[in-house]
């Protein structure tokens, strides 16, 4: 009887990873999800027949119990991880799907000061424009705030926003967020297990960021727009000045698309693909640091000579890489590549 037991638990094991096996080769699932869904089965069958070896359930049925007990864990554990985990780093990790959850706040791009401020009451009205005033405190993000159109934004230094997983802050006002070295402006996760998403700016007049940390962010997808790094500035000038992004898991730390830019003096460590990403952007990348980037430390798509890159220190494992669709060579040839100690 034990001896029949086991081999029927044999038989199992080996048909359920067979076609787990033909199901990767074929429809090409993600190699993360193959190995969760490999992983819970051998666990739950080892549980199943070594653990349970005494138990008087025929072999058979105790092999559909653990066929169904393994469906409703992983089906209840994937589904958990997708609800929890809006900004969907945790996902991709176990899924290998790249994928956040969309918002929709088109209310809120034109409401009035009197609404967004009722909505935000911890923001005040500056007192040196028509806009909005963020001053010195901690505060904690629980939902995606928006800044309407023709409100600018200004940040005091001493603030610190901790965000709620996957939550953001997305302006289509210019954002003058300037804080100081001693007195830096931080964007967090309140818990870097699970990471927020994005400070994204939409097509207005002309940002600045100065002595900001970014830690922990990721992505967004809001109003439609995908924010792909955790600064992301959308058809708006920018200037980005002694500023740093640590630990971003984003498809950019810092994205930049169709804007002028002046980007000078930051710090960009350890991003799980590009450091910096321009497509389509003119002005100047300079004396910046690019630090264990996984993939280009700076991706240039659709630069021209309008646009001036040079005196970067790109460094990672494999000796530091810039890509560009145009004068890459140039480009190399004014940046520094090399290799991180070990």
């Amino acid at each position: 009887m034990s001896h029949s037991k086991s081999n029927v638990a044999i038989s199992t094991t080996v048909w359920v990873l067979l076609v787990l096996l033909s199901v990767q080769l074929i429809w090409k699932f993600p190699k993360p999800l193959f190995f969760f869904y490999v992983g819970t089965f051998v666990l739950l069958s080892l549980w199943f027949w070594f653990l349970k070896r005494h138990n008087p359930v025929r072999g058979l049925l105790q092999s559909y119990q653990v066929v169904l007990t393994w469906i409703i864990v992983t089906s209840l554990f994937l589904t958990g991880v997708y609800k929890v985990d809006r900004a969907g780093w945790n996902w991709q990790r176990v899924t290998g799907f790249n994928v956040t959850i969309p918002e929709k706040h088109f209310n809120l791009v034109g409401a009035s000061a009197s609404d967004f401020l009722m909505r935000f009451p911890f923001f005040a009205l500056d007192p040196d424009s028509n806009g909005f005033l963020l001053r010195k405190g901690v505060y904690d993000i629980s939902e995606t705030i928006v800044i309407p159109k023709q409100y600018p934004l200004r940040i005091e230094p001493g603030v610190t926003l901790q965000f709620d997983v996957g939550r953001s802050l997305i302006s289509y006002s210019p954002i003058r967020a300037r804080g100081t070295k001693e007195e830096p402006i931080i964007f967090m996760a309140k818990n870097k297990l699970f990471k927020w998403g994005a400070v994204g700016i939409v097509e207005t007049g002309k940002s600045l960021f100065e002595h900001v940390i970014f830690r922990h962010g990721r992505r967004a997808r809001v109003n439609d727009i995908d924010f792909l790094g955790g600064l992301s500035i959308v058809e708006t000038d920018v200037e980005i000045r002694n500023c740093k992004f640590v630990n971003m898991f984003g498809k950019d730390a810092l994205s930049v698309q169709r804007a002028n830019v002046l980007i000078t003096d930051n710090l960009v460590k350890n991003a799980v693909r590009d450091g910096l990403d321009l497509d389509g952007a003119s002005g100047e990348v300079s004396s910046n640091q690019f630090i264990n980037c996984r993939d280009e430390g700076i991706d240039l798509s659709e630069n021209f000579g309008d646009l001036q890159v040079f005196n970067n220190y790109v460094y990672d494992k494999r000796g530091g890489k810039i890509s560009a669709d145009n004068n890459i060579n140039e480009i190399l040839s004014m940046n520094q590549l090399g290799y991180l100690k070990k």
